[in-house]
This record gives structure tokens, C-alpha cells and sequence, in this order.
């Protein structure tokens, strides 16, 4: 599989993955604009600054809906469309209803699923054990309360602090349900996989092995899970 990078120089659309929103892009966004490429760094529904609108009915689908309903209404065309961790789930019900105006999936840190797979297998088992108890004991059954900020590994105090002050609670569906919505098999349309370099252990490295395996280039960059924050430079280089 042969990708002429250079010539695409159609718009960016940046997907926040769980507990995050827009808001975690702006550093690449921006930076992408200046470069000339149009970006847009949807909220998903009940996240960041949507989530007075959060609720039991909330699943992956409604997240799949949120991004192609973007995508129609602004008539985008040429889309290079960049899916970060949860967002990986959404991916096969993302080209299946946008093929026409996707150029490739780009997958940063993000899980690459099969369909019938909820985010619950996709994780690490024991991420999934402590994001069912959260619910659980937490989230009154439907809904997860936001991670330590500590366990993504920030390069300062004051950047864990302001990355706790602005996550917020994720829609258990999203996690338990798998999307149901029709899907589209990933490994048949050009991809590309950013792995972080500086993981110990590093749970994405069999997304990666997916990657490799459906011919898509792989690079690996330093900067931890939330590299759009910590390193954007490096995520745009492999962006533009």
C-alpha cells in the first residue's frame, strides 16, 4: 500500500478519546491551521464542555454519529481522519459510513477493534476491572468517573493538574456495548499507526502488530498516551 502523503492537503478531523474532549487537540489543531490544513476537534456527546448533556443513553453509536454527522454537514471531502485511544473503537463504523470522503484513518495510540468487540475487551483486563467497579460504585451503574490523571505519565505537576481539571465522566456504554452500527474492515483502507516510544508496559504494541499487519506504516514518538499534549510537534510531523 502506496500513500502520497504530500499531495493530500484536505482537512483534519482530530477525535478525543474517553474522559477527554476538543479541548486536548488544541496544541495540533492549531498548529495544522498554520500549516495550512483546515482541522476540526469535535466534543463527543456527554464529554468536556457537552457534558451537561451526559446520560444512560449514551453509546459508542452515538459517538460513530457524532463524528459523521460533522463530517455530512460540513460536506468535507479529502478527510484525513486522526482517531486517539477509545476512539479507535469508533474507526469500522467511521470508514463504513464516510469511506467516499476519507483519505486514510490515522491511529494514534488508539485500539483497533474488530466488530462485535466493546472498549471492556479492547483495554487491559485490569483497566477493565477497575472501570467496572468505578461504574459501579461510582457511576451509579452508567457512567465511569475520570482517571487519575497520574497514570498518563504528564511531564510536570501543573500539567497533570490541568489535565484532571477538564476530564469528565464517561458514558459506561461506550465501554460495555460494543458499536453496533454497519462496519467497514480498517486493514483494507490506508492507515497509519503513531505508538508512543516511552510506555512501560506498552498495552497499544498489539495494535501496532494489527497496523504492521495490514501494511500500514508505524512510527513510535515519545511522549506518553497523551502525545497531542506533550509532544503535538512530533504528532503533527506525522500528520503533515
Amino acid at each position: 500500500m502506496t500513500l502520497n502523503l504530500k499531495k493530500n492537503t484536505g482537512p483534519v478531523v482530530l477525535v478525543h478519546g474517553a474522559w477527554h474532549g476538543g479541548w486536548c487537540w488544541h496544541e495540533v489543531a492549531e498548529k495544522l491551521e498554520r500549516l495550512g490544513r483546515r482541522t476540526y476537534a469535535p466534543t463527543l456527546s456527554g464529554l468536556a464542555h457537552r457534558s451537561a448533556g451526559l446520560n444512560s443513553e449514551i453509546s459508542a453509536d452515538t459517538h460513530v454519529n457524532d463524528v459523521a454527522q460533522l463530517v455530512e454537514a460540513l460536506d468535507l471531502q479529502h478527510v484525513t481522519l486522526v482517531l486517539h485511544s477509545y476512539a479507535g473503537l469508533l474507526g469500522p463504523a467511521l470508514l463504513e459510513r464516510l469511506r467516499p470522503r476519507l483519505v486514510e484513518i490515522v491511529w494514534l495510540e488508539a485500539v483497533i477493534p474488530t466488530p462485535g468487540q466493546p472498549m471492556l475487551e479492547l483495554t487491559t483486563p485490569e483497566a477493565a476491572t477497575r472501570y467496572v467497579k468505578a461504574a459501579a460504585t461510582e457511576g451509579e451503574g452508567w457512567w465511569m468517573p475520570p482517571p487519575d490523571a497520574a497514570q498518563f505519565q504528564l511531564p510536570s505537576p501543573q500539567m497533570q493538574q490541568a489535565v484532571a481539571s477538564q476530564l469528565t465522566p464517561q458514558p459506561f456504554r461506550t465501554f460495555s456495548e460494543p458499536v453496533t452500527l454497519p462496519q467497514a474492515n480498517v486493514a483494507n483502507f490506508p492507515g497509519r499507526y503513531l505508538l508512543a516510544s516511552d510506555r512501560e508496559p506498552q498495552p497499544y504494541l498489539k495494535y501496532a502488530a494489527i497496523a504492521r499487519a495490514a501494511g500500514w506504516p508505524v512510527a513510535e514518538a515519545p511522549g506518553g498516551h497523551l502525545m497531542m499534549l506533550t509532544n503535538s510537534d512530533a504528532v503533527v510531523d506525522f500528520l503533515i
